[in-house]
């Protein structure tokens, strides 16, 4: 079982910080354990998300550099001990990435039993998100679990070699 974070920052504006741990078992599931969502401020979410990961027990948090995210990586790993943090730019179309990983995220995360008592806003936010981008208020929930399933399920490329025989083909990291 692999302890791991995905997180989106939110620098201003109306963004939400969204930062997910979650655990992915050895049933190639991922299971939410734990959400930071929250417009609060960077010098402020810096500290909670490190207290999160530190909490969960996390291994490696992947934090998207895009918007000031790469400071924001850099103190979080100031804080936190034993967990690798990361940071990437993310240029891909959000709308794109959402629409097109919605059956994966669907199929391959797993909320906890109590998620919309436990992250209210996340819930909401979540479960109303509208396959018309310009009708949603916020994506930033949907954004971040479509990253997960970027991270962790499509991050293997199956090559085919000589037939359609199945020991013909080979999966290898990318």
């Amino acid at each position: 079982i692999s302890k791991n974070n995905y997180t989106d920052t939110a620098d201003q504006g109306d963004d939400y910080l969204c930062s997910i741990c979650y655990e992915r078992g050895i049933d190639d599931l991922i299971y939410v354990v734990d959400v930071l969502y929250t417009q609060k401020p960077m010098e402020d979410t810096e500290p909670m998300t490190a207290l999160m990961l530190e909490r969960n027990g996390t291994t490696l948090s992947r934090i998207e550099s895009n918007n000031g995210g790469k400071g924001f990586a850099r103190a979080v790993r100031r804080l936190v001990s034993g967990a690798s943090i990361r940071w990437f730019h993310q240029s891909n179309n959000k709308e794109s990435r959402i629409l097109t990983n919605a059956p994966l995220v669907t199929d391959k995360i797993i909320m906890p039993f109590d998620w919309q008592l436990r992250f209210p806003e996340f819930y909401r936010d979540t479960i109303k998100y509208k396959r018309l981008f310009k009708a949603n208020k916020h994506d930033d929930s949907p954004d971040t679990l479509t990253g997960i399933v970027e991270k962790e399920i499509n991050k293997r490329s199956c090559l085919l070699y000589t037939s359609d025989a199945a020991d013909d083909m080979q999966c290898v990291d990318i």
